[in-house]
């Protein structure tokens, strides 16, 4: 499992990352992290259980999952 999905996944369960797990991601990975949290929190509503879902609110406007790429 790359270490980007454990980030996610960690995230998802526990609700919070340290910096240790940002310190482990490469740079394209940390900023695909940003993107997947400001996405989850614009159209997720901050509920860990939708974070990496896709919404259709955000597919309509052309983004996407960030972790399909």
């Amino acid at each position: 499992m790359s270490a980007l999905k454990e980030v996610i996944e960690k995230l998802g369960v526990t609700g919070s990352i340290g910096l240790e797990d940002f310190k482990n991601l490469k740079m394209k990975d940390v900023e695909h992290l940003t993107e997947e949290i400001k996405q989850w929190c614009l159209y997720g509503d901050g509920k860990a259980e939708k974070l990496g879902k896709k919404h259709k609110e955000h597919q309509r406007l052309g983004g996407g999952n960030l972790e399909s790429n």
